[in-house]
């Protein structure tokens, strides 16, 4: 009876914790976004790890300022924004991407060959800082 008890008294002690993990709300941020961008396109997110807001390209865009990303309900303009990228272009060419700091493809700042993501341009771009620095990309 004894261990009964004490199997019972370690329950009700670890039942409130268990509780409160479940009672928790759910996350508002985004998981990974890439299942998101579709074949033959160029996508940027705006948080690292391919999370928050997305737009997608298929063609050039010599200026973002006027471009929307989604992030779920939520719109915003896409300039100064990007800081996780995938192509998911078609291989052939043109299916590399150069990304550019200026609108009108000034000062490439990274390089995506087809079918690479990063998930933190930092990590990849030629001069610093380059997280929301990006305002055109074109294929090549």
């Amino acid at each position: 009876m004894k261990k009964l008890m004490r199997m019972f008294a370690a329950f009700s002690l670890a039942l409130p914790l268990v509780l409160v993990g479940m009672a928790q709300p759910a996350s508002a941020g985004f998981g990974d976004m890439r299942d998101q961008c579709g074949g033959g396109y160029y996508c940027l997110m705006g948080d690292a790890n391919w999370r928050m807001c997305i737009a997608g390209f298929t063609g050039n865009d010599s200026d973002y300022a006027d471009n929307a990303c989604w992030d779920g309900v939520v719109g915003h303009y896409l300039d100064n924004r990007a800081t996780s990228v995938f192509n998911n272009g078609y291989a052939g060419a043109p299916d590399d991407i150069q990304s550019f700091r200026h609108p009108n493809y000034v000062e490439m700042i990274w390089f995506v060959p087809q079918g690479t993501y990063y998930s933190n341009v930092d990590h990849w771009c030629g001069a610093l800082p380059c997280n929301d620095q990006a305002s055109s990309h074109r294929w090549v």
